[in-house]
């Protein structure tokens, strides 16, 4: 069974760096040791069994199957096939391996046992210098540096892709809520505590116990109680069957546990640590019940965002609905709803600015058309100045604040469309003089006269400028202009 949460929106718009950090980690270091390891790992075996130590040990455990009333063979086999049976069950046989690191797999009598122990130290010299036993976790061995070390190592490219997979849905929006140094802490407490509780329950395992999903189980714990009885989004699959549900996050822990021991129980011989991911569920749980004591606050404004992301969708598709069906005024109300959310929201500006053009004349139409010149200011001129001659055209007498007169005039005048410009200058020389951008405009509006040819109107522009603002830089450069018209 597999069921994992889908990534939804929270209204979050941090970069999930310490998740994405993690995976880039695990990637690296698992694409520059693999090769090596394969190296180092190949000629160990190739050694084992060149040395005669793969014969040495079979004939060992031979006698181990035969003590025991447990060697079956399969007389439909030929000799290599029965070979190749016994040698698979052998490693998978804990009770065996458990002898062979103990060094009583072959008696101390046995005339084989001094053969037997040097090749075995040959090999696990050999064996040992692999990144995997190196830097994994091993009981038997009692490498505490393995506890941290073993959650950044993969033993296959599989094994890494599912982790990675599982580490971003998981904890990409737990990173969110409980922020990034949170985040980190429980990451590589509930990686450690995995570890643990599987050198408890397995001591004598010498092999090494390497991957994130103990870490990454002590997300998952930490996600169910964090985000409580919030309903997530989620995808399961039950092998055949598979579909998507809406759940609070919290029942997601008790399916995952229930998983992890019944894998636990019904896979014996697998190789997952079926028991570090349960050390990572419960250490996760634990650890996330403290944050949302401290956190409750940061992770409901979290969610806040994302509900109120909710309610803006779901009123702009009524109001839009609205619109279809001609019903104005509840389309106004639904769009009002979402600036009171939102009051930026671009869309309810626009479509409140079309419902009002019925009333051109209203002040209604006024305010909405000023609400959504104020919105486009710092946007593409061209839109800003293409809603302004709409609002123009649509209205006997726009009107227009001393902001948008001076955005306006500035806008006109740097794409020299003079003609344009000049009544909304005029306009602002009347009812704002004092504006500190005058000055400047008049001169560019007196320049553009000039250049169409109009002297009149330019003659106009550089007087003004120079009556009105003596003191102006631009004076000086008028009063010459003035100078060359007259002379001209």
């Amino acid at each position: 069974m597999l069921i994992v949460p889908v990534l939804t929106g929270t209204g979050e718009k941090r970069v999930p760096f310490l998740c994405i950090a993690l995976i880039v980690i695990n990637s690296l270091l698992y694409f520059f040791l693999i090769p090596e390891d394969t190296r180092v790992t190949a000629a160990a075996y190739e050694y084992y069994e060149e040395s005669g130590l793969l014969d040495l040990e079979l004939d060992a455990y031979r006698a181990y199957l035969e003590k025991e009333g447990e060697l079956v063979v399969d007389a439909d086999l030929d000799g290599e096939r029965q070979r190749q049976v016994l040698l698979r069950r052998m490693f998978s046989d804990d009770g065996f391996q458990e002898l062979i690191e103990s060094g009583r797999a072959i008696a101390a009598a046995d005339p084989r046992y001094q053969e037997w122990q040097s090749k075995r130290t040959a090999f696990e010299q050999q064996r040992n210098k692999a990144g995997s036993y190196r830097f994994g976790y091993s009981p038997k061995r009692d490498n505490t540096a393995g506890l941290f070390t073993y959650m950044f190592m993969h033993g296959g490219f599989m094994h890494l892709l599912g982790n990675m997979v599982f580490l971003y849905l998981v904890g990409s929006m737990l990173e969110a809520a409980i922020g990034r140094g949170f985040f980190i802490v429980l990451y590589l407490v509930t990686g450690v505590c995995s570890s643990l509780l599987f050198g408890i329950v397995y001591p004598n395992v010498p092999g090494p116990l390497v991957g994130a999903s103990g870490a990454i189980s002590g997300l998952m714990g930490a996600y169910g109680v964090v985000f409580g009885l919030r309903r997530i989004r989620v995808f399961y699959s039950l092998g055949f069957y598979f579909n998507y549900a809406m759940m609070p996050a919290l029942v997601l822990f008790p399916i995952w546990l229930i998983n992890e021991f019944f894998q636990l129980y019904t896979n014996q011989n697998s190789n997952v640590a079926y028991v570090a991911h349960i050390g990572g569920l419960l250490s996760g749980v634990a650890i996330g019940a403290v944050y949302k004591r401290f956190l409750r606050q940061r992770i409901d404004a979290l969610f806040a965002k994302a509900e109120q992301k909710q309610d803006v969708d779901s009123y702009l598709e009524s109001g839009l609905k609205r619109l279809v069906d001609f019903d104005f005024i509840g389309a106004r109300t639904d769009f009002e709803k979402v600036l009171a959310i939102d009051p930026n929201n671009l869309q309810a500006i626009r479509q409140l600015y079309v419902i009002d053009k019925g009333s051109a004349d209203s002040e209604r139409f006024h305010e909405s058309a000023h609400r959504l010149l104020n919105r486009l200011k710092n946007s593409v001129p061209e839109e800003y100045l293409e809603l302004f001659e709409d609002y123009r055209a649509t209205t006997k007498q726009p009107q227009l604040t001393i902001d948008m007169l001076e955005t306006l005039s500035y806008l006109y005048l740097k794409k020299r469309q003079h003609l344009k410009a000049a009544p909304l200058v005029a306009a602002l020389l009347k009812r704002q003089p004092g504006s500190t951008n005058l000055p400047g405009f008049l001169l560019t509006l007196g320049d553009g006269f000039r250049q169409h040819n109009r002297p009149a109107e330019a003659r106009k522009c550089y007087s003004v400028l120079a009556s009105r603002y003596p003191i102006s830089a631009e004076c000086s450069l008028a009063k010459n202009r003035l100078a060359e018209l007259s002379t001209g």
